[in-house]
């Protein structure tokens, strides 16, 4: 039996997602797909457009056999991390046989040289990369740079000089080292990325396929309503949920819609506890509180405090930190344990028959009543506990004048076949 991980944020769930889906089903001969997804907190420090009990509606209804939730500890980090996090709730299922994701690439054996060079970090490599950065440069671009050069002086056609330079083959690198890293007997594929380039901002006219990230502005331009443009890149499945989703006020979420509360707490925190959180390093806090009194918005505050050494999304992840008072030493003690449950979202009715069987093939818990591990004093109700608080911040931030009670995930169980119980 082949059962294959996708890993996401479907944020939302579109036409290249169903595409991902339906060829990673084919590609892999699977008879299962798992979709490991982002919940409330984002890779690239953003909150979601919609929550994960709505996403991972827009997933199952999208062809996705079942939807666990890449822990907040993981989700919100960097590439390294976010793709550990991520392989490791994979290789923890005991069923997954493959990992299909997509890259600009299409081609594994371009991508594994790389994972394997950043897996080993020989000591030729780990001097040009500290050369890199000791010229200013952000460890990414350090990192592409690096990786460019060892190829180039040790074995020209091995790599592509370009591979690090896109944002799908990064990700897909990031998952095949910690593959290595988990000894993981997972098969790694990858299919090319099709139309739409992730960085894409706008859909373009005629087309049927378009990045989230062009989805998201498109709902942002037009006051967080729907578009036609937008409308023809999405499932019928996924249209029908987002403007569900709107109507009842739970959306979108845009990272504007978090600026007073995060003002609020760069106002009244102390330099220390801020130099505390995940990611703030060599006096980050002094820059950050500072460009906080005048800066008029967040996007103002990210272009105060930006600089060459500092990626724009590294800056929106520590955002996001300050917002989760997510630090340094909690970090720490997530990464040392990695995720410590299989917590489900969504499942098809074929979805059903495949969590019995992880059921009883995990090494870790399978979770879809919250509250029972809530109670004890371990990591597993630490992390989980996180993922709580995440969303208890998130639904602060609904465009509707309604607060949402707390507590959200004790009280939403998995989305079922088209229906969910509260």
């Amino acid at each position: 039996m082949n059962i294959v991980g996708v890993i996401t944020e479907h944020n939302p769930y579109h036409n290249g997602h169903l595409y991902h889906v339906e060829k990673a089903r084919e590609t892999c001969s699977a008879d299962y797909v798992i979709s490991v997804m982002s919940g409330h907190f984002l890779q690239r420090g953003e909150p979601a457009l919609f929550n994960k009990w709505a996403r991972a509606k827009m997933a199952v209804r999208g062809g996705v056999d079942l939807v666990i939730e890449l822990p907040t500890a993981f989700s919100v980090r960097s590439a390294s991390t976010f793709a550990y996090g991520s392989i490791s709730v994979l290789n923890s299922t005991g069923v997954t046989t493959h990992l299909c994701f997509g890259s600009e690439t299409g081609s594994i054996d371009n991508l594994w040289p790389a994972a394997r060079l950043l897996y080993d970090e020989p000591p030729e490599f780990k001097v040009q990369l500290n050369a890199y950065l000791d010229q200013g440069l952000s460890y990414p671009a350090a990192r592409e740079r690096a990786v460019s050069s060892y190829f180039a002086q040790t074995s020209p056609k091995a790599c592509p000089p370009d591979i690090l330079a896109t944002p799908n083959n990064i990700l897909g690198i990031e998952y095949m080292k910690s593959l290595l890293a988990l000894k993981s007997e997972i098969i790694p594929t990858t299919i090319k990325r099709q139309a739409a380039g992730y960085h894409d901002t706008s859909i373009r006219q005629g087309s049927s396929i378009a990045s989230a990230t062009s989805i998201r502005e498109e709902l942002r331009l037009s006051d967080g309503q729907t578009t036609e443009s937008a409308e023809n890149v999405v499932p019928p499945t996924t249209l029908s949920i987002i403007k569900e989703e709107i109507a009842s006020g739970r959306g979108p979420v845009f990272i504007e819609n978090y600026a007073k509360i995060l003002f609020y707490l760069l106002r009244i925190t102390p330099p220390e506890e801020i130099a505390a959180l995940c990611d703030v390093t060599e006096g980050l806090e002094n820059r950050i509180i500072s460009s906080a009194r005048t800066a008029g918005s967040v996007k103002d505050l990210m272009n105060m405090i930006k600089t060459k050494r500092y990626t724009w999304t590294r800056l929106q992840r520590i955002l996001a930190y300050i917002l989760l008072g997510f630090t340094s030493s909690r970090a720490q003690s997530f990464d040392n344990t990695g995720p410590r449950y299989l917590r489900v979202l969504g499942m098809s009715s074929r979805g059903r028959e495949l969590l019995r069987i992880i059921k009883k093939e995990a090494d870790i818990p399978v979770i879809t009543l919250t509250s029972p591990y809530l109670r004890s004093n371990d990591p597993i109700s630490e992390m989980l506990n996180f993922d709580v608080k995440a969303t208890d911040i998130y639904t602060l931030l609904y465009p509707g004048t309604t607060i949402t009670n707390q507590g959200l995930d004790c009280k939403i169980m998995p989305y079922v076949d088209g229906e969910t119980a509260e």
